[in-house]
């Protein structure tokens, strides 16, 4: 995976997870918001809300494989 485009993914859940729990989200929201417009500025014809659509779409499946073993565990 692209690392600029794990970054905003990490950003992201940080913003996402500190949303529900209450605590920083602000702050965490503006880091991850920073992280878009870097992004946009290398890529003017971009709109945001479609680098929005293209973070959500890639959040479920890179945050399915945080979730997973990298290797099954070996056995006894």
């Amino acid at each position: 995976m692209n690392a600029e485009l794990e970054a905003i993914l990490k950003s992201y859940d940080a913003f996402r997870e500190a949303r529900q729990s209450g605590a920083q989200a602000g702050d965490l929201y503006a880091i991850y918001d920073a992280r878009l417009d870097d992004v946009l500025r290398r890529w003017p014809k971009l709109s945001k809300e479609t680098l929005q659509r293209l973070v959500d779409a890639a959040y479920v499946p890179w945050r399915r494989a945080q979730n997973k073993p990298s290797a099954m565990p070996p056995r006894a």
